[in-house]
């Protein structure tokens, strides 16, 4: 009870602070358009035949990765209770109506969700699109999230990867899609502090809820995931690595493990890291990021996620093929011109840094 009401109080603060200070986007080089990024990759490497790997941002933390006829996406958010809601705490719930309209149809498709962490701007609509729209994906996260979602959804359809992690330079075990084209391996890491090194909505259910959580203190953070993720040719090599994150980090929390992924002439070898996606939302909460993950995984892509205001902010239409005309606010208390600078400070001279648009796609091939 008192963890309660210091989170209640903690938010209330906040919000006095939040209220009205959406970041203005004016300045911001926001990619509408579908051509965002076009990567080649290693001609020699690109066994699978003319696959492409075309990739949507869905807004918040939730990504669509298609690899040919095969697909996962990362949790998706697409209900943006208002602030008061959120912080009083009042009830609040998935908004079925623009869930259903939002989600797009093809990323219904998706073998599996991963889920970096369980706080409601990242889980609440997960349970609805598993019941309605995705009737055979697995939800992918921790203890915690597997303990919210069994509440609605059945255990076999949930995968809780405490034991396959990495953690720190030690790699974990990889899961891989049933046609064996796409895996991907969890990265233990953290959240980063939401205002003044004070992290709300935090904490974990080591047991099995029996209903859906109704208040946005409900959705506990439980242990937070970067993922790494690979599409494999067709002698299962990754041709294509992606780093992702959906929570800003302290290093060395989510960073890349030492992963031998082949041996030539005796010699290990690690796969690189082709695209970094990054979360911008409580950057300034946390030290050395995104320094740390850039300089380590040097990608040739680097796309910032998170980075809209997730209250009151659903205005977004994925029919449109130009969404410039959509008033996205940016995240609040957030300085978004700040976190592309430092990102361009330490990023390859060849690298691209792209600011993605909901519902814009991110082409790799």
């Amino acid at each position: 009870m008192k963890r309660v009401r210091l989170n209640v109080f903690c938010c209330s603060v906040i919000a006095g602070l939040l209220a009205g200070c959406a970041t203005s986007v004016d300045n911001l080089a926001i990619n509408y358009h579908a051509d965002l990024v076009a990567q080649q990759v290693n001609e020699q490497s690109l066994l699978s035949g003319d696959k492409k790997l075309n990739i949507q941002y869905l807004g918040v933390g939730g990504y669509l990765f298609q690899y040919g006829e095969d697909s996962i996406m990362t949790a998706p958010s697409f209900t943006n209770p208002g602030l008061i809601n959120v912080t009083l705490p009042l009830s609040i719930e998935p908004d079925t109506d623009l869930v259903d309209k939002l989600l797009p149809a093809h990323a219904k498709q998706a073998e599996f969700i991963l889920v970096g962490h369980a706080h409601y701007d990242h889980l609440m609509d997960v349970p609805y699109i598993m019941q309605q729209h995705m009737p055979e994906a697995t939800a992918v996260g921790s203890t915690t999230m597997t303990n919210i979602v069994t509440a609605v959804i059945e255990d076999a359809r949930l995968l809780d990867i405490s034991d396959y992690a990495a953690v720190g330079q030690q790699p974990g075990k990889w899961v891989y899609n049933r046609n064996n084209t796409i895996r991907f391996m969890p990265i233990k890491s953290d959240h980063a502090p939401h205002f003044m090194g004070i992290k709300v909505m935090s904490g974990k259910y080591e047991d099995a809820l029996t209903e859906l959580p109704s208040t946005a203190y409900g959705w506990k953070e439980g242990q937070t995931y970067a993922y790494v993720i690979d599409f494999l040719d067709i002698q299962q090599q990754p041709i294509y690595r992606i780093h992702y994150q959906d929570a800003a980090s302290n290093s060395p929390d989510g960073l890349m493990p030492v992963m031998a992924d082949s041996k030539v002439n005796s010699k290990v070898n690690s796969k690189a890291v082709d695209m970094a996606i990054l979360c911008v939302a409580a950057f300034h909460q946390v030290d050395d990021y995104p320094e740390a993950i850039l300089q380590q995984t040097q990608p040739r892509t680097i796309v910032l996620g998170h980075w809209e205001d997730f209250f009151d902010n659903n205005s977004f239409d994925n029919n449109s093929v130009d969404n410039q005309n959509i008033p996205v606010k940016g995240v609040r208390m957030t300085n978004i011109d700040d976190f592309i600078q430092r990102v361009e400070a330490v990023k390859a001279d060849d690298a691209t840094a792209v600011l993605p648009a909901p519902f814009s796609w991110i082409q790799a091939y």
